[in-house]
């Protein structure tokens, strides 16, 4: 883990949080919800050690990465432009894009609207949906997170009673069990 490396990228007026390790052609990973690079990290070491330069940003609003002045005026789109910005201030022409959960969304939006700076896509846990298919996601569970929180306020509700600390203890106690600090404490 000493190895990966770390720096904010300026991107549209935003530092993204970037984690790099190795050298060779480009894999952009992209993480889900509610996570950062970090979830990446032995892929990242694995990656570099075969040969790739693994790059894990942060999305704006995530980790170490700014938030953006005015978040409720923020578009899924804007995403997607960011990762072009990265690429662009990395000096990367065409990248393969690996997007996990959230992640997966933003990797199949990035190969529609930048052909160009895609050579493949690999998701992991998303289906690829139309762009405007909502009736696929409106036969998924309600409580599923991502149809859960569209409702307005819901999130705010449901995360904003408690402090930032506790939200994501709580976050990375019950969804990354494996190799997760607070594991004997859910094994109680």
């Amino acid at each position: 883990m000493d190895k990966i490396q770390h720096k904010q990228v300026n991107v549209g007026g935003l530092n993204l949080h970037v984690a790099e390790i190795g050298s060779g052609p480009a894999v952009l990973l992209l993480h889900g919800f509610p996570e950062i690079w970090y979830s990446w990290r032995y892929q990242m070491i694995a990656l570099a050690e075969a040969g790739f330069h693994a790059i894990a940003p942060d999305f704006r609003g995530y980790g170490l990465s700014d938030q953006p002045s005015e978040p409720e005026k923020a578009g899924f789109y804007d995403l997607v432009e960011d990762m072009v910005g990265l690429l662009d201030a990395l000096g990367i022409d065409k990248v393969l894009v690996v997007g996990k959960d959230f992640g997966a969304a933003i990797a199949y939006y990035l190969g529609l609207c930048h052909p160009d700076r895609v050579k493949g896509i690999v998701t992991l846990g998303i289906p690829y949906l139309k762009p405007g298919a909502r009736e696929k996601w409106d036969s998924a569970p309600k409580d599923l997170y991502s149809r859960h929180w569209q409702e307005p306020g819901r999130g705010l509700a449901d995360l904003g009673r408690f402090d930032a600390k506790t939200v994501v203890r709580n976050i990375y106690t019950f969804s990354l069990v494996v190799n997760c600090p607070w594991q004997k404490m859910v094994r109680r």
